[in-house]
């Protein structure tokens, strides 16, 4: 037990997030994970928890809508055999490919760029361009979605269909508000539907000044391509009980660090019975 006790004060000292990366990294028998999980719950802070989670979902559900909006654009252009030459020449083929694209709800712009400009776009990409309106220098071109096509890159962003927001974000902690921004400035994610949906990243970063000074701990939080806005709620009945908990434990553990060190540096007794005085 002493082994474990000595896991939990070291949990307590060095905080949740390097707990959390060496339960990633290291495999663990089940009794450690569950005093890692425990120390997790009781030490760390609900806000920062919810907020690594609020952003690692946001992530994973824009890595997938990437990965399924390329993979639709690749079967396109391979059923179409659609060449960078139709393109060029502005063909049939190209209006064919027009219409299609138009049907993707979730695709917000197309293009399809070479080493010597762009060769054919659709959408709208003035908030892409370096200054505004070139079609040749892309702003943030290493982070914009792409893949390799014939001899040059093609570039896509998502857009969410109007109305459609993801909010299965719920769990156990603070609740929590966020806004999740593509960088071409549309909201693409938020668990509050009261907002106007055409909202643009420009306006919302700046009422997003006065959101700060009302509620206390609203942030910026980057993501690849998403700008995320967070503002804490109202903390849950729990969060107190583990809040008292974590004083609790954390208090009971220095005490009992302190007594330990304290018996440990005390000199040891002599439990010999003193010698008896003689008599003359």
């Amino acid at each position: 037990m002493r082994i474990y006790f000595l896991i939990i004060l070291f949990l307590s000292l060095i905080g949740p997030e390097r707990s959390f990366a060496q339960t990633s990294t290291v495999s663990l028998d089940p009794m450690t994970e569950f005093i890692y999980s425990l120390s997790e719950v009781v030490f760390s802070n609900p806000f920062r928890k919810e907020e690594t989670e609020i952003r690692k979902r946001i992530q994973e559900t824009n890595s997938s809508e990437i990965r399924d909006l390329r993979i639709q654009l690749k079967n396109i252009l391979r059923s179409q055999s659609i060449s960078t030459n139709d393109a060029k020449s502005k063909n049939q083929k190209l209006t064919a490919l027009t219409q299609v694209l138009e049907e993707l709800p979730s695709l917000g712009g197309f293009l399809l760029k070479e080493d010597t400009g762009t060769v054919y776009q659709w959408g709208d990409w003035s908030d892409f361009y370096e200054d505004g309106f070139s079609l040749e220098k892309l702003r943030l071109e290493g982070q914009i979605p792409s893949f390799p096509y014939e001899s040059g890159t093609i570039y896509f962003y998502i857009k969410n269909p109007p109305g459609s927001f993801p909010a299965e974000f719920s769990f156990l902690g603070w609740e929590s508000h966020f806004y999740a921004f593509g960088d071409e400035g549309s909201l693409r994610y938020t668990n509050d539907f009261h907002l106007d949906p055409s909202e643009r990243l420009g306006d919302f970063r700046k009422a997003f000044d006065s959101v700060r000074k009302k509620f206390s701990g609203s942030h910026i939080l980057t993501a690849n391509d998403l700008t995320i806005f967070i503002v804490p709620g109202e903390p849950k009945p729990i969060y107190y009980v583990f809040l008292f908990l974590r004083f609790f434990l954390i208090g009971w553990t220095i005490l009992l660090a302190l007594y330990i060190v304290r018996m440990s540096l005390s000199p040891p007794k002599n439990h010999l019975p003193e010698e008896s005085p003689r008599l003359s």
